[in-house]
């Protein structure tokens, strides 16, 4: 069986455009990767962020399916713990009846943001630091699907518009923590291995269809392996590539730096001088990253899907310009001979 791939995009602010300007070129990317033959194209949520410029991927996605023909759009993801159930089954509900078979909803439980965005987005209340999202993920389904308990506050609640009309449900995990949850819903579940390569996608997966198969849904499972993937025309650029992003992840979690992707020349200057603990950190962020040419990057990828037999790959990729990133996806499209 041919591997799915997909793409999840971050709409990075690049070195060579705005926070304006990056929800533009992500409709451009999709385009272009619908063109290569990318199976879904994801849009995250960010809050806040000097790096990542998509707040509202629930609006974007509308407009890139708009801008598209085919390939299926969605979410990587609504962060949940910020919303109405009932607002999220009502605006997905929507999209899925504007474009039938090809919207996917993802729900992750991160907040996203700093704590200060959070704040904002529950005021005048207080933000549920994700202690409800239990709770909500299973309300939005219920919405979703009509099946919400007799007996819930929200029971006689109609949700328009009305029909079998539903976007596909998927959870997002980075870890062990959602896996069994997105098993007992029945939703496809995502791990987010782009964020800690070490994390055991293989034991993961056999948790969540160890509960799927459990709970006695019907039909298959669902799986996504979340990759952050770097190709370029040579290993060499394709690794100086990767180095951009790991040291933005140096300064943003070290120092509380996350206002833009710092330069090569910046990036080399700062690896010589980083002390012992950075260089740790920026060596297990650069490794988190599959980066080489095309075919170097297939070939990582199918051990990795191989190991724990994923049903889709999902790749995220985040560079210092636009150019290098589309480049990426090409290339990739390619290795796989996609089209």
């Amino acid at each position: 069986m041919t591997l799915l791939i997909s793409v999840t995009d971050q709409a990075p602010i690049h070195a060579n455009s705005s926070s304006a300007e990056s929800p533009l070129l992500s409709v451009k990317l999709a385009q272009a990767c619908e063109r290569w033959g990318y199976h879904r194209y994801w849009m995250a949520e960010h809050h806040n962020s000097g790096i990542f410029a998509c707040p509202c991927p629930e609006i974007l996605i509308g407009h890139i399916a708009s801008q598209t023909e085919r390939i299926k759009v969605g979410t990587g993801g609504v962060m949940l713990s910020h919303y109405s159930p009932y607002k999220v089954a009502e605006q997905f509900r929507m999209l899925a009846l504007l474009y039938p078979d090809r919207v996917d909803l993802g729900i992750g439980r991160a907040p996203g943001g700093d704590v200060l965005a959070s704040q904002a987005l529950a005021y005048p209340h207080q933000p549920s630091h994700s202690q409800a999202y239990a709770q909500q993920a299973e309300d939005l389904q219920h919405f979703l699907h009509g099946s919400m308990p007799a007996d819930h506050p929200y029971a006689s609640l109609k949700l328009t518009p009305e029909g079998d009309i539903n976007p596909s449900l998927w959870m997002l995990g980075s870890g062990s923590g959602s896996c069994q949850f997105a098993g007992e819903l029945g939703m496809g579940f995502v791990l987010a291995q782009f964020i800690d390569s070490r994390t055991p996608a293989d034991k993961i997966f056999q948790a969540y269809r160890a509960a799927y198969a459990a709970a006695g849904h019907t039909g298959p499972a669902k799986t996504m392996l979340a990759l952050a993937v770097v190709c370029a025309d040579s290993t060499e650029e394709a690794q100086q590539i990767a180095s951009i992003r790991a040291y933005a992840k140096v300064l943003a979690h070290m120092h509380n730096i996350r206002d833009g992707f710092p330069s090569p020349q910046q990036t080399m200057d700062a690896i010589a001088k980083m002390s012992h603990s950075e260089k740790d950190y920026f060596d297990q962020c650069l490794a988190d990253i599959i980066a080489g040419t095309g075919a170097e990057c297939r070939q990582r990828i199918e051990t990795l899907v191989a190991n724990c037999q994923a049903d889709e790959v999902s790749v995220v990729n985040v560079t210092y310009t636009f150019e290098q990133r589309l480049r990426s996806y090409e290339l990739l499209a390619q290795a796989f001979e996609m089209f």
